[in-house]
């Protein structure tokens, strides 16, 4: 069971990577300003380092999603573990073959919560870090859209006057934060169910805040396995975001990066789960 567990936990990880880490490079593609591989594997230098710097400064994601539901010890809290996993896989798998970006954060947590309540009840479930769950997914679509608006009233007319290389120079500068940032985002919301499983195998508690230093293990190993997925990529949902759904210049595109990296800092700076679009 527990090795079972460990299989489909990596599997989840390496599916994010796939399908929710090619958001971050999807105007760069998108705009022609670097080719698909090679902003796949930047993405995944930027989304490792992303992952273990931040869960050294705010570990409050992680926090967020290990404190989200309250599962005993025993097979009940595995099975729930292993149901709530394998359904955000799932869904994962049908958008990517459909080509549709998703949120694997959201997924997660209502997975979990789904397989949660199937066993314990309404009551094992933490409304309290729903509620930050709630405000991240606002925050990522009203945030988003203000801090974008405002950024391109204030720009727009100075970017017009830069050189084009100097804009796609900046652009592939702040690709590589909006990978940094994911990573520190949603890697942390795995490094929050690893911390379930490991509280599950000791048959301890799990911990209200935990501190990244006790779980430094976990850090690592979601680290590498996001920066695997994240070097395959997911082409198809770049094109589907960078060039279908918005037929972004590069100075739109410059300008999308840019906000979208400022409300990934403004969410991982706080007890928020946070999805981004590129868009």
């Amino acid at each position: 069971m527990n090795v079972l567990i460990i299989l489909i936990i990596t599997i989840l990880i390496f599916t994010n990577a796939l399908t929710d880490a090619p958001n971050a490079i999807a105007t760069l593609v998108g705009t022609k300003t670097m080719e698909f591989k090679k902003a796949a594997k930047l993405s995944a230098v930027f989304n490792l380092l992303g992952i273990v710097v931040m869960s050294f400064m705010n570990f409050s994601v992680a926090s967020c999603i290990s404190s989200m539901v309250n599962i005993n010890d025993g097979i009940d809290g595995y099975i729930v573990l292993a149901c709530g996993i394998v359904s955000v896989i799932v869904f994962a798998l049908v958008a990517l073959i459909f080509g549709i970006p998703t949120s694997e954060t959201h997924a997660l947590v209502a997975g979990l919560t789904g397989a949660t309540i199937a066993i314990y009840g309404t009551k094992a479930v933490n409304l309290n870090e729903w509620k930050n769950v709630i405000i991240g997914l606002i925050w990522s679509i009203i945030g988003t859209y203000l801090i974008s608006l405002l950024i391109t009233k204030l720009l727009k007319n100075y970017i017009s006057k830069v050189s084009e290389n100097r804009i796609k120079k900046t652009q592939i500068i702040n690709t590589c934060g909006m990978s940094f940032m994911h990573g520190a985002q949603d890697g942390q919301k795995f490094i929050g169910i690893l911390i379930i499983f490991v509280c599950l195998l000791r048959n301890s508690p799990i911990p209200q805040d935990a501190i990244p230093f006790d779980f430094i293990e976990l850090i690592l190993f979601t680290a590498v396995v996001m920066a695997i997925g994240c070097s395959f990529g997911g082409k198809r949902i770049v094109e589907n975001i960078g060039t279908d759904m918005a037929n972004l210049n590069i100075q739109e595109g410059l300008l999308s990066d840019i906000s979208t990296a400022i409300t990934l800092l403004v969410a991982s700076l706080t007890r928020t789960s946070c999805k981004y679009n590129t868009c």
